[in-house]
This record gives structure tokens, sequence and C-alpha cells, in this order.
């Protein structure tokens, strides 16, 4: 009995070794990949297409002509979404052609001395013309799709893979280009991290996508700025911009400045 007993018990001190050594190099297998994941996760997708199809713009130009006049399931529900049929005010006589993608979007605030601002909802394709009307089925809705609302052409565009290189440089301004938020996608006065906003600078001022502008407010004069967060330009007009915050650490509001980085002031 004692000597069964001793070579029980050797036997369960092996194994617990055994367990301990396999969590040890368990452990060690874990924290590498935590490690490697840290890396990678300094580049990530900064801009997605979700902001490239589902943000808003200032509307150069006149108005557009083509819009959705009405729905296949219109006697059921006034708001539509993949998959659906709308129709087209204009047809083959106008230019349409099977197949043509297009972009919808809404058109419902206007700031005074800048313009309309249409926000993107969705992608059509056409599917059948006839001389004035056509049909298109809805691609790809970001948000519901109604009766009224325009179709502009669509543009495709890629993402940007990147890093973000945040906002810690000196509180000053820089000597080149700045701007101003003149409009945030929420009905609150303020956004964060992932939201989009409208700034008065835009192509002709030298404004390119992807590029990645500081955020700062001027706390008092004659006194350092605060800068508080950086953003990346995902659409660009000709006097005006649309910007995605992707880091801050403080709520970014109407009125507040955007800035070149300092390495790229010339």
């Amino acid at each position: 009995m004692n000597k069964n007993h001793k070579t029980g018990g050797k036997l369960a001190l092996c194994l617990v070794l055994i367990l301990i050594s396999a969590a040890i190099i368990a452990y060690g297998f874990q924290q590498k990949g935590i490690k490697k994941a840290r890396i990678y996760e300094d580049e990530y997708q900064l801009v997605t297409e979700s902001d490239l199809y589902g943000s808003f713009y200032v509307l150069d130009g006149e108005m557009p002509d083509l819009k959705i006049i009405g729905a296949e399931r219109a006697y059921e529900r006034d708001m539509f979404s993949d998959g659906d049929i709308v129709y087209l005010n204009q047809g083959r006589i106008q230019g349409l052609n099977e197949g043509q993608i297009f972009m919808v979007i809404e058109i419902r605030k206007d700031i005074p001395g800048v313009g309309p601002v249409a926000f993107k909802r969705g992608r059509v394709r056409i599917q059948e013309l006839e001389d004035n009307k056509s049909t298109a089925r809805i691609e790809r809705a970001c948000g519901w799709i109604r009766e009224g609302h325009y179709v502009v052409p669509f543009q495709p565009e890629e993402g940007i893979v990147g890093k973000d290189l945040g906002y810690d440089i000196p509180p000053f301004e820089t000597e080149g280009l700045k701007g101003e938020v003149l409009f945030l996608d929420t009905d609150f006065n303020q956004i964060g991290t992932g939201h989009w906003a409208l700034i008065n600078i835009g192509r002709q001022a030298g404004i390119t996508f992807g590029e990645q502008l500081v955020l700062y407010r001027i706390i008092e004069e004659d006194a350092p700025v605060q800068i508080f967060g950086n953003s990346i330009v995902i659409d660009v007009k000709e006097e005006t911009s649309t910007i995605k915050v992707l880091s801050c650490r403080d709520a970014l509001r109407i009125g507040d400045n955007v800035m070149l980085r300092p390495e790229k002031v010339k």
C-alpha cells in the first residue's frame, strides 16, 4: 500500500508539473500574440466604405435634375433599402443607360453663405429604360432611401489604410493653411472619434483626400492654442471638405479650427 501510494503521488506531481509547464508556454505564446496584434494596430482602415458612401458634403453647382419619383413597393412603405426597385424621372432621351450606377443623396440642410448639404444615402443601378423614365435597383443603402431623394453620378473611391498621426505637437498655430468647422453629423453640438464634420477649406486651398489635419481651438488671444485631436479628409469640394475625427481628447464643436500638421508646412 505504501509503495502504491508513493507511486501515485509521484504520478500526480508529474501531472501537475506538466500542466504548469503547458500553461507557462501557452501564456508565452499569448503574450507574443498580443504584442504582435498591438504592432498591427498602428495601421488600420482610416477611411472606410461607410465614410466614402455614407457621409455628407456641400453640393457644388446647381441642384440635380435626376431624382426618385416612386418605388415598386411604395404602396406598402415609404422608405426603401437594399434590393428595392425605385423609379427615376429621366430615361433614354436624357442619356441614361442600362447598368449605370448613381449615388442617391438627400438634401435637407443649407448652410448660409456656403450651400446645401448633401447626405449620401446609397447607390442604385439602372435596370430598365423608357424614353423619359427608368427603373433602378438599390444596390447599397446607407440609411433609408425615399421618394424625392436626388440621384447624381457615382464615382467609386478606395479607402485608406494607414496610421493615425495623432496630435502630440507643440500648442501653436502653424503658418500654413487653416480652416473652421461649419457643420457636424449629429443633432448635438459636439462630436467625437469616428464622426464627420464639414470645414470651410477645400480643393481651391490645396486640401487633398486622405490628408490629416490637426484639430484645435483658440482659448485666449496671444496665448498657446488648445490642440485636442486629429482628423482625416474623406471628401473634397472646391471650397469645403468633409473630415472624419480619428482621435481626440475633447469633443469637436462648430467654430473649432483645423490646420496642417507642422511637418506639412514649408
